[in-house]
């Protein structure tokens, strides 16, 4: 039993390292594709607004696409409302 003990330590250490580094990832990867969809909105929006003849475009550049990956639908929108604000 004593010759078993650190071999079944070691294998849930290793259990627990992977599931941590598993969520992490995965957290990081939800994070990237929620900043690719919001890049892509911004593009689709300006698109239509500039077809409709509405000079309100969003600059797709990293600090809108960080702030779109955090926020997700609010701060896609917020960034929207702060460019009509200061147009």
């Amino acid at each position: 039993m004593n010759e078993a003990l650190p071999w079944i330590a070691t294998a849930c250490g290793l259990f627990a390292l992977v599931l941590f580094f598993n969520k992490a990832f995965m957290k990081l990867i939800k994070l990237c594709v929620r900043g690719a969809v919001g890049g892509i909105g911004f593009f689709a929006v300006n698109s239509i607004l500039g077809a409709a003849g509405i000079s309100l475009a969003v600059g797709i550049n990293v600090v809108t696409v960080i702030v779109t990956a955090f926020l997700g639908i609010p701060g896609f929108l917020l960034l929207y409302a702060i460019q009509l604000v200061l147009k």
